[in-house]
């Protein structure tokens, strides 16, 4: 009999396919995953070490596993193991401890456990080197999207990022093991595929082979009918990047440009590689070539030593910006970051403020996007499930959510959806009377709504 796995993740997408990955290379050794409440032979906690609160609830699920299942072996892999390998094997429950390289070697590790300890492997099996794998991964559970992993590691210097040390230098993936992976997940009928990574615009560097070359063969030699990109840094967003957005009507109008702070001084001090003017004249040549595009952002509150002017110059600048939404973070000290030694720290309550005013201009800031577009006629690709009551979701390619009443034969398709309204979350939409195809279904010229 096969022995049962059961995964819990935390953290990030591309921490979620990594744990898909961990059940691909288990499956391939004889384990199967756990159903119908059946009880796991091993437990593997794929961590995130982001902040500190990521670390607490890390070990909070490797003492609820083993109480939950005390006859399984508990594996606890990834990015909190990675930068504090002895503090993960000192939590009760631990039997094995592996970084982020040997995630996906954790047969091997459960194979050589005898029984005595937690098996530490962190740091030292890490430092891969060579092209990042590409696992053919096809079997997404009824998911109309897919999360395609092109890049890990991270060779920028941020002061207050673990994720770097955790990840190591930047790596990438071969562009036709991306392509051919993208060819399986459309044949296994996946209509989206979202390309991410640690720091995905680094994607192909130190090769002749950037993201915007990707992108263009991906669109040359797939019937993929949406390409998506994850969040990216705005020092990676390049002219030739924008141009293929803003020429094909597959790559998806949409980025998430990490921000962090609006003030000169906080960028400088976080070490991050833009400033204000560069990170406002992105916007402005990509609105200016999209003007349909959609723009999230990170910001941070509270990072060490910001003044109440700083972080009035983050809100300022981005109430004034195309920006669609806001991921909002409050500081969060690391140990081994250049940041965790900065003088003058910023107190709970006063980034907890920081926070709830930056989250409240975000939710201002989506109902002005969805606003807009009420009335107009957009692409949306409705999901494989309807909501709790009962209504077709699904998400436009600026990235806007929509719901809308309609027939089962619309699921998992991009359907062509008249915006009539907006809630406190979503445009309302209806389908256009009798089409079931996009309004576009070929090489577009730059911006524009569809009407």
């Amino acid at each position: 009999m096969k022995r049962k796995v059961s995964i819990e993740t935390f953290g990030c997408r591309y921490n979620r396919l990594e744990s898909a990955e961990i059940a691909y290379e288990l499956e391939k050794e004889g384990y199967a995953p756990v159903i119908n409440g059946d009880s796991p032979d091993v437990v593997v906690i794929n961590t995130c070490t982001v902040t500190g609160r990521s670390d607490a609830k890390c070990r909070a699920a490797i003492r609820r596993a083993k109480l939950a299942n005390p006859q399984a072996l508990v594996v606890v892999a990834g990015c909190y193991p990675e930068t504090n390998p002895d503090e993960v094997a000192m939590v009760k429950g631990a039997d094995i401890v592996v970084g982020n390289a040997g995630k996906h070697k954790i047969a091997q590790a459960l194979g050589r456990l005898n029984g005595a300890g937690a098996d530490k492997a962190g740091r030292g099996d890490t430092a891969p080197t060579g092209d990042m794998l590409v696992r053919p991964i096809t079997r997404m559970e009824g998911r109309t999207n897919a999360y395609l992993n092109i890049q890990t590691g991270c060779d920028e210097a941020c002061s207050f990022c673990v994720v770097r040390l955790a990840r190591g230098k930047s790596r990438s993936a071969r562009p036709q093991e991306v392509i051919a992976q993208v060819n399986r997940l459309a044949r296994a009928g996946i209509k989206e595929v979202a390309l991410s990574g640690i720091n995905v615009g680094e994607f192909g560097k130190g090769k002749d082979e950037g993201l915007a070359r990707l992108i263009e063969g991906i669109l040359g030699a797939t019937k993929i009918e949406r390409i998506r990109l994850s969040s990216i840094n705005p020092n990676n967003v390049t002219d030739e990047l924008i141009n293929v957005m803003a020429r094909s009507s597959r790559f998806c109008r949409h980025l998430h440009i990490p921000l962090q702070s609006g003030s000169d001084t906080v960028l400088e001090r976080m070490r991050r590689p833009y400033t204000r003017k560069e990170y406002e004249e992105l916007l402005a040549r990509l609105t200016g070539r999209i003007p349909d595009i959609g723009i999230g952002a990170d910001v941070m509150v509270g990072f060490p030593g910001e003044t109440d002017e700083e972080f009035n110059e983050t809100l300022e600048m981005i109430e004034s910006s195309p920006v669609m939404m806001l991921h909002v973070f409050a500081y969060s000290p690391r140990e081994n970051t250049l940041a965790f030694d900065y003088p003058h720290p910023v107190t709970k309550d006063k980034r907890k403020r920081r926070a709830m005013i930056l989250k409240e201009l975000s939710a201002k800031l989506s109902r002005k996007m969805r606003e807009r577009f009420t009335g107009k006629t957009l692409n949306v690709l409705i999901e494989n499930e309807r909501d709790r009551e009962g209504y077709l979701k699904g998400f436009t390619d600026n990235y806007l959510p929509v719901k809308l009443q309609g027939s089962d034969a619309t699921l998992n398709r991009i359907v062509p959806v008249k915006m009539i309204s907006s809630n406190d979350s979503r445009l309302v939409g209806a389908p256009l009377e009798g089409s079931s195809t996009p309004v576009i279904n070929k090489e577009q010229s730059p911006g524009g709504s569809l009407e």
